[in-house]
């Protein structure tokens, strides 16, 4: 509520000023993240990530840095790659482009990371409504194709994929990496779950968008912080981890991957 009720005052003023309305959208989320992750993560805006290499990515809007991460560095406009833990797009409106160009951000900035730190980092995009008008049920459906096929165009390989899209008055949708011979054969597969359809009989007991978007995040990141493993399970046992659907026809079969990963040791 508290993120619908900032759109409509920032939309309001977005034809005044749109870089102070897309500022304040970031604003928006970076507090809402660092009142919801966990409270040694230091949450920052605007910057770069900067490889040991020095290599250094695109400016991206909101980012989760490491508990050990300095303080006396957390202002810098550099963020050190080895102690990122996860990277935020912000949008105050999402757009199909918007998605495009995320996803190969996303896919340039993971290869770039896990290049030079053999590290893997979580990417979303989260935007406080879409452009899409009032048929719930047709942005659903262009927000999943626009994401399926961006990540067919720029991700080679599933650890490269958009983790997440948030859309706080809409859903949001997850990404998934299974492995199942009787199901899929001998090849790795990879989908998003997505926010239930008005028809469907889970539509009722859907989650709210960033119950499940926090919710999503704590599980990725309790993989590799397992401090994180007893918040992440509490916040699935009281059903923030909420129900979602996803269609056969957006699922993506990996017969090779194009990276200097070999394998993909991220299932979830």
């Amino acid at each position: 509520m508290e993120i619908q009720l900032e759109y409509e005052r920032i939309r309001s003023r977005t034809l005044e000023d749109p870089g102070t309305a897309g500022d304040e959208g970031e604003e928006n989320w970076a507090k809402l993240l660092r009142n919801w992750l966990p409270g040694d993560m230091q949450i920052t805006t605007k910057g770069r990530i900067l490889c040991a290499d020095g290599s250094a990515t695109n400016q991206v809007d909101v980012v989760a840095l490491s508990p050990i991460y300095p303080n006396g560095m957390v202002g810098k406009k550099m963020h050190l790659a080895s102690e990122v833990m996860a990277i935020f797009e912000c949008k105050t409106t999402l757009r199909g482009e918007h998605i495009e160009r995320t996803m190969e951000s996303a896919s340039r900035t993971k290869e770039m990371i896990y290049r030079s730190h053999g590290k893997e980092v979580l990417y979303g995009l989260v935007a406080h409504s879409h452009s899409w008008g009032e048929d719930r049920l047709a942005a659903v459906d262009k927000i999943t194709r626009k994401i399926t096929s961006a990540g067919e165009i720029h991700a080679q390989h599933p650890n490269n994929l958009l983790d997440f899209v948030c859309v706080a008055d809409l859903g949001t949708w997850q990404a998934h990496a299974e492995f199942d011979e009787e199901e899929y054969g001998q090849h790795m597969v990879t989908f998003y779950s997505g926010p239930p359809k008005p028809d469907d009989t889970l539509v009722d007991k859907a989650t709210p968008p960033i119950g499940g978007l926090i919710t999503y995040i704590l599980r990725r990141l309790s993989y590799d912080y397992k401090k994180y493993q007893s918040l992440s399970w509490y916040f699935g046992m009281a059903g923030l981890s909420g129900t979602s659907s996803w269609s056969s026809e957006h699922i993506r079969y990996w017969r090779e991957f194009d990276s200097v990963r070999k394998h993909a040791h991220l299932f979830y």
